[in-house]
């Protein structure tokens, strides 16, 4: 009985650490500092490039936590989708429907891998990532399924770009989603003005 109080004392104490940094916000890397542990959730471990989904923010961006126990936005590298939550430009047209699959994709706690690039953040401090789950790249699934069209090509990071260029190819003949809407799809952008 003596043991089960003292890990009972422990954890409110971890608990109460967790909560004294300046934001409010539970800090994981307060916790963790100190204390030799493997970070598991539901006692699942998490190896080095793995991550659990903690929420989609949209169908390109998602928030995770990290094996060192950090939250981290991932900007999934390659891609881009229309918008849905831009803080002062308009939802695009297939922004909500892009969003939406990428958030029946995931499920909130679920194990991921990421592989990150070599240029591991963009000028956000987003972590710049393929997410994978299952053996499928999420960023070339987008593309298949016509909610992302090839963007942000940037050396480092270009391990998969001649895949996702099949993948854009195939979806753009289909016409698949973004690709349904003739001109819609620009070199730079998502063009509003042709959508009815």
């Amino acid at each position: 009985m003596r043991r089960i109080g003292g890990i009972f004392g422990l954890l409110l104490v971890v608990l109460l650490l967790g909560f004294t940094d300046t934001s409010s916000h539970f800090n994981f890397d307060k916790i963790l500092s100190g204390f030799n542990i493997n970070f598991t959730i539901d006692d699942t471990e998490i190896e080095q490039d793995e991550a659990i989904v903690v929420r989609v923010i949209d169908g390109d961006t998602i928030s995770v936590l990290t094996a060192e126990g950090d939250e981290e936005r991932v900007r999934l590298l390659l891609i881009d989708t229309p918008e849905s939550v831009h803080p002062t430009d308009p939802i695009e047209k297939f922004g909500p429907e892009s969003s939406e699959y990428a958030k029946d994709f995931f499920d909130k706690g679920e194990k991921v891998t990421l592989e990150i690039g070599e240029k591991e953040r963009d000028h956000y401090g987003r972590l710049l990532a393929y997410v994978w789950k299952n053996g499928i790249n999420f960023n070339k699934h987008m593309i298949e399924k016509g909610y992302a069209r090839i963007a942000y090509v940037e050396e480092p990071n270009t391990k998969y770009i001649d895949e996702f260029r099949e993948a854009e190819i195939k979806a753009k003949k289909e016409k698949v989603n973004i690709w349904s809407v003739p001109g819609y799809v620009t070199d730079d952008e998502f063009d509003m003005s042709v959508v009815e």
